[in-house]
């Protein structure tokens, strides 16, 4: 049985359900399933230049963690970030790069593993929360903060 996650975009006023990747990514999906114990606050980091990809960042941890980079990964299966499709979470063990659109530039490895996919009936509010935070660093210069928690049902 599948598990899933929310994830929340509280100042677009958006939450989407995704599915965790358990059948590829099992440590990882259960590292980012633990962390959920509580809700996982973070803030955005869009570069802007990679099209529409984000990283949702939390605070740094308090003692040194395992975590991926691009260089060196944690994932069983490694991807670009040109090759991810819409919907795609990817965790380091320590950010989680969000994929909410088909527009992803770079050409470079991906520092973390595939857990989660967002439902197909919530792809569309993942990309206009994906823009929103797109619109809100370049033009506002605002911080948006992603929440991700788990979804004890579905």
């Amino acid at each position: 049985m599948s598990r899933f996650i929310e994830v929340e975009f509280p100042e677009a006023g958006i939450t989407v359900t995704a599915a965790l990747n358990e059948a590829e990514e099992p440590e990882m999906c259960k590292r980012f399933w633990d962390l959920l114990e509580e809700p996982l606050r973070t803030m955005n980091c869009h570069t802007l230049s990679t099209g529409c990809l984000f990283d949702a960042r939390p605070r740094p941890p308090k003692h040194p963690v395992k975590i991926g980079f691009q260089a060196s990964n944690l994932a069983k299966v490694k991807r670009l970030y040109s090759e991810l499709v819409p919907g795609m979470l990817l965790y380091s063990g320590y950010e989680i790069t969000t994929c909410y659109g088909a527009h992803v530039t770079e050409p470079l490895s991906t520092s973390g593993s595939y857990i989660a996919q967002v439902i197909d009936e919530d792809l569309g509010k993942y990309y206009n929360a994906g823009k929103y935070v797109w619109d809100a660093q370049s033009y506002e210069h605002k911080p948006t903060m992603t929440i991700f928690r788990r979804k004890e049902a579905y």
